[in-house]
């Protein structure tokens, strides 16, 4: 690109969007969200007698594996190259949804789950590194915003087209499991994409004399994320939404299944149990579907909302209020049994956490240092593991003993007690 600045920020979004490169960042996100088990991963795991409690726990176990390569994976993807790194979390993925078709088999998800938790840890940050560094290279890192938002809204156009196939899919496969193996496709798909990435992008630090040092001088680094008040309470705010969101969005699941007959009673219609089956998997897929259609729209329009607000911490602040008002909305309307209100909510929910990650990104990206940015987008993937791990089987277990609306109701007091007292402001 050249160095001269281009007349108006049209043709600049312009030229962003014609770059080849680009559009691997794009297909990258599509293919890497083509998991047609999402729609009914719960569903599948409570047909299975795995329980909330259960499934809550695999959460966990998935987040302690992230959580424990995190930072050995940011420091490796800046030492050692962040493609290389990148093919290695599409094996881990791949091998994961094998040991997911050998279930019902507890032991087996539990493997799937920390094969899955290891290239979730090999993944995060890695790639918004090497988007990174393509802006850079270009002059263009003021538009990260942008960036972020226009090939997050491909990720999720990819999980829309996913939720659409999931439900023929699901409808024709021998058996709900082979809806796992069936993912592994266009995850072959994806490796073979990275591949074909510039290799600047393998760009790294000269080898030093041992991983153990370069451990050493991967933590010493986290120095300005203790040391940076900003850095710090930007860090928490995206970690605690995203770990609230990660911990609570499929919860659509069993609450649909538990008023799948209030819906069909809604629109008149007399099924059996095998005909509200095929209802729940058409209704989940649609649900999803919609769910990821609307939220690729409002992720691409991120960048004009920032713009339009006072600050992008402001912003994140906002959109945590609302996440809050929306969880407990959610709450009143399972109490009073409104199936069409809590899907309606629930969209609203997954809106508003895609408009505001790349706002979060956006604002990290400012104070972050350009040799760090691996490792400090793997910190924040760390903080939120932290989070999941407490939150996935504490938030399965209130829903076993209690309900998922008491659930919904205590999530939202803490949000916005959390927000207002510790997390807003610069």
């Amino acid at each position: 690109m050249s160095k001269e600045p281009v007349e108006g920020e049209k043709q600049i979004f312009s030229w962003i969007n014609k770059q080849g490169i680009m559009w691997k960042f794009k297909f990258y996100g599509f293919f890497k969200n083509l998991k047609f088990f999402e729609p009914y991963l719960i569903i599948i795991f409570l047909s299975w007698e795995i329980n909330l409690f259960q499934i809550g726990i695999l959460i966990a176990i998935q987040e302690v594996i992230t959580f424990i390569f995190e930072i050995p994976s940011g420091m490796l993807a800046d030492t050692r190259g962040k493609k290389t790194e990148l093919l290695f979390c599409f094996i881990f993925y791949i091998i994961s949804f094998i040991f997911y078709f050998m279930g019902p088999a507890y032991i087996f998800l539990i493997f799937g789950a920390m094969l899955f938790g290891l290239g979730e840890a090999f993944r995060s940050g890695t790639h918004k590194a090497m988007e990174m560094k393509w802006m850079e290279k270009n002059d263009i890192l003021q538009y990260k915003s942008f960036v972020y938002g226009t090939t997050r809204s491909y990720s999720l156009y990819g999980s829309a087209i996913s939720s659409v196939l999931s439900i023929i899919l699901i409808l024709n496969i021998p058996a709900n499991r082979w809806i796992f193996l069936i993912t592994i496709i266009p995850y072959v798909i994806d490796f073979v994409l990275i591949a074909t990435y510039p290799s600047y992008m393998n760009e790294h630090s000269p080898k030093k004399s041992s991983y153990w040092k370069d451990f050493i001088a991967a933590f010493k680094g986290l120095k300005i994320v203790v040391t940076d008040s900003r850095l710090r309470k930007g860090l928490l705010s995206m970690s605690f939404y995203d770990g609230i969101y990660k911990s609570l969005k499929d919860y659509i699941q069993p609450i649909i299944k538990l008023f799948i007959t209030i819906l069909l009673v809604n629109f008149a219609l007399t099924t059996s149990p095998l005909e509200e089956e095929f209802f729940l998997t058409l209704i989940l897929g649609l649900i999803y579907a919609s769910f990821y259609l609307v939220s690729s729209y409002s992720s691409k329009k991120a960048y004009f909302i920032q713009k339009k607000v006072k600050s992008s911490k402001f912003a994140m602040d906002l959109i945590f209020y609302i996440f809050a008002i929306l969880i407990l909305g959610e709450a009143i309307l399972i109490w009073f049994q409104i199936p069409l209100l809590i899907i309606i909510f629930y969209l609203f929910i997954y809106i508003f956490y895609n408009m505001r990650r790349p706002i979060a990104i956006d604002f990290l990206g400012d104070l972050m240092s350009k040799d760090q940015r691996a490792t400090i987008l793997s910190v924040e993937a760390l903080l939120r593991s932290i989070l999941v791990i407490i939150f996935a089987p504490l938030f399965g277990y209130l829903a076993l003993v209690f309900s998922i609306g008491v659930l919904f109701l205590w999530i939202a007091i803490f949000s916005l007690f959390l927000n207002f007292f510790l997390l807003r402001g610069d």
